[in-house]
């Protein structure tokens, strides 16, 4: 089901493109360029690794967004979607932040996939068009701004993210995740561990841009953090919801 979700959200959305994945990215600028609606599907923000309520690690979701990659703004969305998303992973339920520089020491950057970096302008190869790769100049900024150890997260494949997932990777002391727009770095918010991003993402609510403020991140209000993950729930479905019109009635209805 999941190669067709594209199509099957396609005809409830008649006259408006949809595109799967980053390598549509092409179409997306012309998109913006034209001003011309589309939807985005990609993988949902939560719910998709190894827990009790899905044991078997699927795919359970996929985020849905109209006219960008991600929800990198917040709605006023009851939390009931949000509150199922957390009894399937209880490591979402907020517990506050866990990590304070006494027992955090660690940096944690997330490599970017490089496809994502093209599309906003960016790359991962040395020195193209005579600048310094992301993750050189974020490394460089992050250590003129503390004596933190900085750990490495490779993206590698979805197996290999099953078997040590963010969670596992933020309990080893990490004070702060760095990305570029990976959803790890919602994740590693809502799980209560602050993150600085570069673009704007699902976590650019929650998040700082300023990596010279590495040593004192911004800590959203519990409150905050509970509304924008209630407003995420409700830009992801699962393939059900996508096939019954379920996903198409929730994105499309009116925010008060």
């Amino acid at each position: 089901m999941d190669e067709s979700l594209d199509g099957y959200f396609s005809k409830t959305v008649p006259g408006i493109d949809v595109y799967r994945g980053i390598a549509k990215g092409k179409h997306i600028h012309q998109h913006w360029q034209d001003k011309k609606d589309f939807y985005y599907i990609d993988t949902g923000y939560f719910g998709n690794f190894i827990s009790p309520g899905n044991p078997g690690g699927r795919k359970l979701f996929h985020r849905i967004v109209k006219n960008d990659v991600q929800k990198h703004w917040l709605e006023n969305r009851p939390s009931d979607r949000w509150q199922e998303i957390c009894k399937i992973d209880p490591r979402y339920q907020w517990t506050g932040w866990k990590i304070s520089r006494r027992r955090g020491n660690k940096i944690l950057i997330i490599v970017p996939n490089r496809k994502s970096c093209i599309f906003y302008g960016y790359d991962t190869e040395p020195y193209v068009n005579g600048e310094k790769p992301w993750l050189d100049t974020t490394i460089e900024t992050i250590k003129k701004h503390t004596d933190m150890e900085i750990v490495i997260r490779e993206k590698g494949s979805r197996s290999s993210r099953q078997h040590h997932s963010i969670f596992d990777a933020l309990d080893q002391g990490v004070f702060a995740t760095v990305s570029f727009n990976s959803i790890a770095a919602i994740e590693s918010i809502a799980y209560g561990v602050p993150a600085f991003v570069s673009v704007p993402c699902a976590a650019s609510v929650l998040a700082s841009t300023d990596l010279t403020k590495i040593a004192t991140p911004f800590y959203p209000d519990e409150t905050l953090v509970q509304q924008h993950c209630a407003s995420l729930a409700y830009g992801q479905f699962t393939p059900e919801e996508i096939v019954n019109g379920t996903a198409h009635e929730l994105l499309t209805r009116v925010v008060k």
